[in-house]
């Protein structure tokens, strides 16, 4: 019972994790294309933000990956 309430607490933090990243990447391409209409229009832009949204990203992109690797632990064979 306790391995499989375990794989259930794994499996949603992996979940809720994917879930952040994409709506981090829906803000980030938010932000590009702003940062895009701004230099278009020939103002200065805010590369400095779309630069922190990008480090954002792939930070919780790391942290999916590590949870990710986690929970496929619970999938692999104890060693005897």
């Amino acid at each position: 019972m306790g391995d499989n309430l375990a794989r259930r607490f794994a499996a949603r933090q992996v979940q809720l994790t994917a879930d952040e990243l994409e709506r981090e990447a829906e803000r980030l391409a938010v932000a590009a294309r702003t940062y895009a209409d701004e230099i278009a229009a020939g103002r200065h832009g805010s590369a400095h933000r779309l630069a922190q949204d990008a480090a954002a990203l792939a930070l919780t992109e790391r942290r999916l990956a590590g949870m990710r690797d986690i929970a496929g632990l619970f999938d692999e064979e104890p060693s005897s």
